[in-house]
């Protein structure tokens, strides 16, 4: 099994959520600028320390008026690591054709990036979570289609042997020629989330290899299964251990205690205040108001999807014991990795979250560190793809 090193880059300052009420897009906060510059340093540095310790990629995503990941752009972070690799791949865990105003602006940068990279780019296209819709003002109920049309669109710019018009229903252009095309043939590969039906036979269909966040194993497995079913039963390939990712919050130490110790509190400011507070600004959004409103927070959290509710009463022993951390000793990380392997039915890549919350520097590389001397190794061995 591969393990990609994912990074959210969060803003770290943010005060208590129970004291401020405070949630997405964050309008009773400032910015503050060296701050900014300082958290973007130690990511970036963060990542390139993941790439010399012998991580099989590293994963960029995107978000858009949140202090949850400060990145807009995850083709600026993409390049800035291209930069500064040899041979890791750079995955796009998050790049929202959806909510673009020219998607064929974004085959283009992306074909820039996979020559530039020598053909390093993994392109994931999520269909995105409601926050993006609502920062861009587009409508989230349009977000299938609309995300369904750029999707094929990009994939006609990077394959089509002549200049070509296109007239869709949300985009529409005459003699589409990109310069360059990918330096992959016929483009990089890609990759897409997908929990619904209609996605999981998008991506079924598609043969298109799909993954999971902030869900048990269990009912990851349950979605899981119910991808090969589609690609079984309906489009007649099967689906390899390659074709499923799962993401995971990991922290390393040497032992138990010391594990938790240290890596609770930041799990705790990335779950009640950055998760929590982007459902709860979905959940304002929803039910009719622009911007949320603290009087009114007690309905906003009636309101809560399910994950929203979970994160926004953390409970680090229940977070561990479904799954969606692994914090412990590396004997132990390892063998929830492999114990979750079994779980979902197989799995090709781990995506961890190696720095989450408010977590600083000094932790981040050293969970890396030991990941990779310790863990690393024996997760190599599981399954059917090995670095």
């Amino acid at each position: 099994m591969e393990t990609f090193a994912f990074h959210l880059m969060p803003y770290q300052d943010l005060d208590d959520i129970d004291e401020r009420k405070s949630a997405w897009p964050w309008v009773e906060y400032d910015y503050d600028s060296d701050k900014g510059s300082e958290y973007y340093d130690d990511y970036l540095d963060q990542l390139e320390y993941a790439a010399e310790l012998g991580y099989d990629g590293l994963g960029v995503n995107e978000h858009h008026y949140n202090a949850y990941g400060l990145q807009p752009s995850p083709n600026i972070t993409a390049s800035n690591l291209i930069a500064r690799t040899d041979d890791t791949t750079i995955a796009f865990f998050g790049n929202l054709p959806a909510i673009r105003e020219n998607p064929v602006r974004l085959a283009e940068e992306i074909a820039m990036l996979d020559n530039i990279s020598d053909g390093r780019v993994i392109s994931g296209f999520p269909r995105g979570i409601p926050t993006e819709y609502l920062a861009y003002g587009i409508d989230i109920d349009e977000s299938r289609s609309r995300f369904e049309e750029a999707w094929n669109l990009i994939l006609k710019a990077w394959t089509a042997d002549e200049p070509f018009d296109w007239d869709g229903e949300y985009f529409q252009y005459e003699n589409v020629n990109i310069w360059p095309r990918p330096y992959q043939d016929p483009h990089p590969p890609l990759w897409m989330p997908a929990e619904s039906e209609e996605s999981l036979r998008f991506v079924a269909r598609n043969k298109v290899p799909t993954g999971l966040v902030f869900q048990p194993a269990e009912t990851i497995r349950e979605k899981f299964d119910e991808y090969r079913q589609y690609a079984e039963e309906d489009y007649g390939w099967t689906p390899e251990d390659e074709h499923f990712s799962v993401l995971r919050a990991i922290y390393v130490a040497e032992t138990m205690e010391k594990a938790r110790d240290e890596a609770e509190e930041h799990l705790e400011y990335f779950y009640k205040t950055l998760t929590g507070g982007n459902h709860i600004g979905v959940a304002a959004s929803m039910m009719g108001d622009d911007l949320y409103d603290p009087d009114k927070w007690d309905e906003y959290v009636e309101n809560l999807h399910p994950h929203g509710e979970l994160a926004y009463n953390y409970d680090f022993d229940e977070f561990q014991e479904y799954g969606e951390t692994i914090v412990g000793t590396p004997e132990y990380v390892a063998e929830q990795i492999e114990a979750q392997y079994e779980t979902v039915g197989g799995l090709g890549r781990l995506v961890g979250l190696f720095q989450f919350g408010d977590m600083p520097n000094w932790k981040a590389r050293k969970n890396l560190e030991l990941y990779a001397d310790e863990v690393k190794p024996e997760v190599d061995k599981i399954g059917d793809v090995n670095p």
